[in-house]
This record gives structure tokens, C-alpha cells and sequence, in this order.
């Protein structure tokens, strides 16, 4: 067991970026939005995303490499729960579009500001997605996690420390956002759990994400046509 202190500069570092200011940017972002300050266009917003998650990928990596931690593993689980986690994510993706179909304008209004809305945007949209998928996994449910069962907490406390600053990192979302990460971040641990590896919880976070992305894109495009309409005839 190691203290906070005994552990490398690195992975010190790494666990202040994902637990205080991945979660502080995200507290800061909703009050921005909160307080009706114009954002960053949105295809500089994902840009900037995508070089985040890429520092926060860089530096989980140099942490993992000083604590001579493996973070993928070395199983991929059984293809039983492979199986399984395709047939709900099926299952998931009917959902969604049926949700999606009957959302108000008004939460369309807010889904806008964080998910594509035009097809030129799409390809920034996969980076992001593929890239959360691989850098919160590894951060998150794969060095983060370790490193705290490393400084003594137990298995609950653990993930619940895990499982809060990721969600609060998503804060930009609103509440119903958050409580909707925090209960995917319990589902992505469950996976680790079950496969003793992080390759599924990657293909499904970042499969999670592109799918939300392309169900949107279209329904937000005509939403914001309809709205540049109206604005155009007042």
C-alpha cells in the first residue's frame, strides 16, 4: 500500500488532472452555459476536446509507465459477454433513435450545444468519440482506479471516487447528464469487472458515443434549419 506522496510525479499528476480538474473544467463549463455566455464555435470546441483527451492520454500512459502499472490487460473476457454487450448495444441504439424521435425542442435546444448538428461536423465527432472511448477508460476505470486501490481504499470507495469525478467531468451535459454518466461509468467498471481488461469497456464507450452522434446529427440539423427559418421570418 503507498501513500499519495510515495507515488511517482507522474502518476501524482495524473490523478490531480482527472480527479480535481477534469471535474473542475466540467463544474466551470456548466455555470459558463448556465449563465447564457456565448460558446466557442462548435467545431473549435471539438478540436479542443480531442487535444484534451489526448493530454490526458499522454500523461495516463507516462503515469501507468512509472508505476509499472498494465493498464489494457492481457484477457479479452469471454466472447459470451462480448455477445451480450453487442446484443444491448443493438438493443440500446433502437432505443435511442425512438428517444431521439420524440425529444421537445427545448432539450434539443440544449442537445445542440455539445453534439453535431451538421454533416461537416461528423468527422471531427468520430475523433472525439474514439477518443473518449480510449483515454476515460484508461484514466478512469483503468490507472485511477488502480491507483487508488494502491493508496488503500477499498473496492467501493474506489470506484465511487472514480465513478463521481468522471461523471462531474460531463457536468456540461446538465444533471440529467451527469446522473446518466454515472450510471454509464458503473456499467463501463462492470465490464472491466467482468473481462478483467479494458478492451470491451473502450469499444463500447467510444461505440456509445459515435452512435449518439450519428442518431442526433440529422434530427439536430433539421431542428436547426427549422429554427434559422423561423428566426428568418420574425
Amino acid at each position: 500500500m503507498s501513500s499519495f506522496f510515495e507515488l511517482s510525479t507522474a502518476a501524482q499528476y495524473f490523478l490531480f488532472l482527472v480527479l480535481v480538474l477534469v471535474p473542475l473544467a466540467g463544474v466551470v463549463g456548466y455555470f459558463r452555459i448556465r449563465s447564457g455566455k456565448p460558446l466557442r464555435p462548435k467545431r473549435k470546441r471539438y478540436i479542443a476536446t480531442i487535444a484534451m483527451l489526448l493530454t490526458i492520454l499522454v500523461v495516463t500512459l507516462a503515469a501507468a509507465w512509472n508505476e509499472g502499472i498494465t493498464l489494457l490487460g492481457s484477457q479479452w473476457g469471454s466472447p459470451l459477454i462480448w455477445l451480450a454487450v453487442a446484443g444491448y448495444m443493438a438493443l440500446l441504439s433502437f432505443r435511442l433513435r425512438a428517444a431521439w424521435a420524440k425529444l421537445s425542442d427545448e432539450r434539443k435546444e440544449k442537445a445542440r450545444r455539445l453534439l453535431p448538428d451538421e454533416p461537416s461536423l461528423m468527422r471531427l465527432w468520430v475523433g472525439v468519440a474514439a477518443l473518449a472511448g480510449i483515454s476515460e477508460e484508461c484514466a478512469y476505470r483503468g490507472l485511477a482506479y488502480q491507483l487508488l486501490r494502491e493508496m488503500g481504499l477499498n473496492i467501493a470507495l474506489a470506484l465511487l471516487v472514480c465513478v463521481v469525478a468522471f461523471a462531474i467531468g460531463h457536468m456540461t451535459q446538465g444533471w440529467r447528464g451527469v446522473l446518466g454518466t454515472f450510471l454509464l461509468a458503473l456499467f463501463f467498471h462492470a465490464l472491466v469487472f467482468a473481462t478483467h481488461s479494458l478492451y470491451l469497456a473502450i469499444a463500447f464507450h467510444a461505440a456509445y458515443n459515435l452512435i449518439v452522434g450519428v442518431i442526433a446529427m440529422p434530427i439536430l440539423s433539421e431542428f436547426a434549419k427549422r429554427q434559422a427559418l423561423s428566426q428568418a421570418e420574425a
